[in-house]
């Protein structure tokens, strides 16, 4: 990475990574108090929650995350999902076997993060208009709608690239962290006593002190690092060192500066729990920050929305998802991109939960779990990552687990209480998701099964062609192993209609590259007269067009050609489970892109196939 672009990636990083947890003071410290009021009048219980917070920070952010999970990228992707390729790089799956326990784990993880992704804006939104109540009651109706349209507006620019987002982000969120800075170093200026919190001893002394109230608080401290797992499905837009770097020179000195002058408020004066982060600021300053903080909630949906489309990639990349439009917004990284069915999926859900839940407080209970839920899988993966992939030795890497594993289940136990109180709705959202996409993978495997059950190796489809009267034209075959060529195993009509002069097996690659060279696009080997493999490589910028492609290549005359293409066809036969298996999976493949759509084949020359499932 050049020296000149870290100081533009770290502001970029500031104005799509670190929204969410940036504007966790607007809601955390307020959550834990609107649970236990009674807290906010014992100066012993106001030190304990905020050392909590302090320490909970420290402990996931600076020490789980930037030292340990963000070395475990997959070709600079972060996420669980891009650990789980890590993991399948190293030791590949068998062919056509089901998804795994690990994948199955994985792809629950990614779930729960499409729950936070619709959580996490509404939550930030909410709670910014609901300044406006510090001051005036008279925007008080008005709140709903202004959220709802804010939340509209933000999904309606998200085709503009997440390049282009953090370019016009970066700066306002450099301007938020100095002010919630600015603002907690005033507070804490009347109230220097605030600093003890600093000491983990009264954070010890809370939970052990206060029994399972103290417990349950963490069930609302978990708001202070929210946004944490952003920072890993986030990492293939900007990369690993400039976001440590934000996040120590910026993002971490304004969070532990406001919630300690939220902090000294609240030893002063009890009753600012209602609303502590805007209570801190003097009254002329309360409309601006307002504002700010509006702008900056609508950043901090950013983090999540921009690792849901990192998250959905992946997961088409992997086969664990049916393949949609994937459009790549910057030439200089494969991992900013934008997905239309994935953008306005989160809007809808958005929306739905703001309509809702109506108040911050209310979507406060909901909120957490989903986070926690996540990191709890990130820690299991990281384990397998540290053991299978990079050969730890055990010694080291089962006590560092077992350290992030307690952290991460008491967490986890403390928001499981809060299910009746609406932690159940990311719970719901993550369980339809995580269900769409095992139904897709268990599908697919069976379909490649099935698939494979009707090709021909390569050596006896060439015998088998010795001995055809050829015509004119060429068959273009598509297929992912140059070993077999699809369909012909049991298809005699399909053998007995292409016996072209030419024919080609082809595989396609998407490289790292954002663009491939014309002199490297294909390369077309002759196996024997007649008979040709080949790989046609396009760039991750570039829209995969094989017609195009084979017009330069000769001998193929590309009017004459015709692309054989499988199309799945239900069975009647078998079990109903077995049947409803497989019109899922057609229904699912339809909502994506069809091999036509994507690779851009004239309709009119493709030959589709049917091939009925056996799965």
């Amino acid at each position: 990475m050049p020296a000149r672009k870290l100081p533009t990636l770290m502001l970029g990083a500031l104005g799509v990574v670190f929204g969410d947890i940036g504007t966790s003071p607007l809601y955390a410290v307020q959550q834990v108090f609107s649970d236990t009021p009674a807290f906010a009048h014992d100066p012993g219980a106001i030190l304990g929650i905020l050392s909590l917070i302090i320490w909970s920070v420290i402990l996931a952010v600076c020490v789980k995350y930037t030292i340990f999970v963000l070395r475990a990228d997959h070709d600079g992707e972060g996420g669980t999902l891009a650990m789980l390729g890590l993991i399948e790089q190293h030791d590949p799956p068998k062919p056509f076997a089901p998804p795994g326990a690990l994948t199955l784990i994985v792809l629950f993880g990614s779930a729960l993060l499409y729950g936070d992704g619709m959580i996490t804006p509404s939550i930030s939104v909410l709670s910014a208009v609901e300044g406006l109540n510090v001051a005036t009651d008279f925007f008080k109706p008005y709140v709903l709608p202004i959220a709802a349209i804010i939340l509209a507006l933000l999904f309606l620019v998200q085709s503009r690239g997440t390049e282009a987002v953090g370019r016009l982000f970066g700066p306002v969120m450099l301007l938020w962290f100095g002010a919630i800075g600015l603002a907690g170093i005033i507070s804490i200026a009347g109230n220097p006593a605030v600093l003890a919190a600093i000491d983990p001893r009264h954070a010890v002394a809370f939970l052990f002190g206060h029994g399972w109230l103290g417990y349950a608080t963490l069930g609302s401290v978990v708001l202070a690092f929210s946004g944490v797992e952003a920072l890993f499905a986030d990492l293939g837009h900007f990369g690993r060192r400039p976001i440590i770097l934000a996040w120590y020179c910026v993002v971490l000195p304004g969070l532990l500066l406001n919630y300690l002058g939220q902090g000294a408020l609240l030893l002063h004066d009890p009753a600012a729990a209602a609303k502590p982060f805007f209570a801190i600021l003097p009254h002329w300053a309360v409309y601006p920050m307002v504002a700010l903080s509006t702008i900056a909630t609508v950043i901090a949906s950013q983090a999540l929305i921009s690792g849901a489309f990192s998250l959905t990639r992946q997961a088409v990349n992997l086969g664990l998802a049916p393949r949609y439009a994937v459009h790549h917004t910057s030439a200089d990284s494969s991992g900013q991109v934008y997905m239309p069915v994935v953008n306005y999926f989160l809007m809808v859900g958005c929306l739905a939960v703001v309509l809702s839940f109506r108040t911050s407080d209310a979507l406060g209970n909901a909120y957490g779990l989903a986070v926690i839920g996540t990191m709890t899988i990130t820690s299991v993966v990281f384990f397998v990552v540290a053991t299978r992939v990079w050969r730890w030795p055990l010694y080291f890497a089962v006590p560092l687990a077992a350290a992030f594993l307690t952290f991460d289940l008491a967490f986890l136990g403390a928001n499981l209480a809060k299910i009746l109180q609406g932690a159940w709705v990311p719970l719901a959202i993550a369980a339809f998701v995580f269900t769409v996409l095992t139904l897709w993978t268990v599908g697919r495997a069976r379909y490649r099964r099935a698939l494979a059950g009707w090709s021909m190796k390569t050596t006896d489809f060439q015998a088998d062609m010795s001995g055809w009267e050829r015509r004119k034209g060429s068959a273009v075959f598509l297929t992912s192993n140059l070993d077999y060529v699809p369909l012909v195993g049991k298809h005699e009509w399909l053998r007995e209609n292409c016996r072209y002069d030419n024919v080609l097996l082809l595989k396609i690659d998407m490289t790292p590259q954002p663009y491939v060279a014309d002199a490297e696009r294909v390369t077309i080997k002759e196996v024997c007269h007649g008979f040709h493999t080949g790989e046609a490589r396009f760039g991750f910028m570039e829209t995969p067009c094989v017609a195009r492609v084979l017009a330069k290549v000769a001998p193929f005359d590309l009017d004459a050609a015709a692309f054989i293409l499988a199309r799945p066809i239900p069975s009647n036969q078998g079990a109903w489970s077995r049947q409803a298996l497989q019109r899922i999976y057609i229904f699912l493949s339809k909502t994506g892109l069809t091999p036509i759509e994507w690779l851009q084949i004239p309709a009119h020359q493709a030959v589709s196939v049917g091939l009925e499932l056996d799965m």
